[in-house]
């Protein structure tokens, strides 16, 4: 992923530093998130690309969490860590498989060539009955801006996504029931998606 590696040098201290866009959109963005999370129990959860673990320290009170990313260093928490990159999960657990594969704030870095890779190896590591969870950024309003901005101040390639590519994307991989939930920033100024999908059981494989 172009740029995720960029905090290959950063410390988890400054990884978690408070910024401005945390206060204007971390913040309102779990009063969606942080009450669907609390609702998985006895789980065992795949976070991919969880950074410092935000979610994760949550996660981990009531299920069994393994996390993935590029920047293993980041994450102090008493989990079990792979190293490397959302699109070749399968290769990276082998042949592990998880109740729920979750995912905030990491599919800004992927383009739709690899958010297709990534959606389609998370069904691969999922369990039957399997569980999709992540977060996107909005073509709309401030995601449309906040994408641009990255790209104008810092050089640094995200990408946003409509609803329409997010259903269409995830319907493909081979999911069912997606449900694409607003996400508001402070003074409920859109910005984001948190997306939920069932993984779509193959017959042929079945029979």
């Amino acid at each position: 992923m172009k740029n995720y590696e960029r905090y290959k040098s950063v410390s988890t201290a400054d990884y978690d530093k408070k910024t401005f866009m945390f206060w204007l959109c971390r913040v309102p963005s779990d009063k969606k998130i942080l009450p669907y999370i609390s609702g998985l129990k006895n789980k065992k959860i795949l976070d991919v690309g969880l950074g410092t673990g935000y979610y994760a320290k949550m996660l981990i009170k009531n299920n069994n969490v393994i996390g993935v990313d590029q920047n293993i260093h980041l994450c102090r928490l008493p989990i079990r860590l792979y190293q490397g990159d959302a699109t070749q999960l399968s290769k990276i657990v082998k042949s592990e498989k998880f109740d729920v594969v979750f995912s905030t704030w990491m599919t800004e870095y992927l383009n739709p060539e690899q958010l297709s890779a990534f959606l389609s190896e998370a069904k691969k590591v999922l369990n039957e009955n399997g569980t999709f969870i992540s977060t996107f950024i909005s073509n709309y309003c401030l995601g449309y801006a906040y994408i641009k901005l990255a790209k104008t101040l810092k050089n640094i390639d995200k990408y946003y996504y409509s609803k329409k590519q997010i259903l269409e994307l995830i319907s493909q991989a081979g999911f069912k029931d997606i449900e694409i939930i607003n996400i508001n920033s402070w003074l409920n100024i859109p910005w984001a998606y948190m997306v939920t999908a069932e993984k779509m059981v193959d017959v042929l494989a079945a029979i």
